[in-house]
């Protein structure tokens, strides 16, 4: 808006009548422009929102059995079923960060995740398994640093 009144400014300034086709193209083309953000915000949000809510859905359906590999004894070796859970979460985190990177995940929401994340990096049952599979590169970059 700022910049609309900066222009209707120059436009009467030199103290000739005011063209008002010009006049009306500039607050035609602000409101437009400022029409057009809002619209991008809302649709930005939308998307967050959806993902928000994808992601949270998929890990409460696995948020038990996550919960049950890291209390097991920390001495028995992950059934196929334990790593096959274990992908299933990898593989959302990796999402998660992906879309993060790309700016469609809030940093607040990230976070959360994030620390959610290294709590079962740091799990003796479920590290080496999560190491090994960030070394190949897996995961859109995803890392876990201290």
């Amino acid at each position: 808006m700022a910049v609309a009144a900066a222009l209707i400014l120059w436009i009467h300034a030199d103290g000739k009548d005011p063209d008002l086709k010009l006049t009306l193209t500039v607050i035609g083309s602000v409101i437009s422009g400022v029409f057009f953000v809002q619209k991008q915000k809302l649709e930005e949000l939308k998307m967050f929102k959806d993902l928000f809510r994808e992601f949270n859905q998929r890990y409460d359906q696995m948020n038990e059995k996550l919960n049950n590999i890291v209390d097991a004894n920390s001495l028995d070796k992950l059934t196929a079923e334990e790593t096959k859970v274990l992908f299933d979460y990898f593989n959302l985190c990796g999402e998660e960060y992906l879309f993060f990177k790309q700016g469609y995940i809030d940093p607040a929401a990230w976070h959360a995740w994030y620390n959610g994340m290294k709590s079962f990096y740091n799990s003796p049952r479920i590290n080496a398994l999560w190491v090994r599979e960030l070394e190949g590169n897996s995961y859109y970059g995803l890392r876990f640093r201290d």
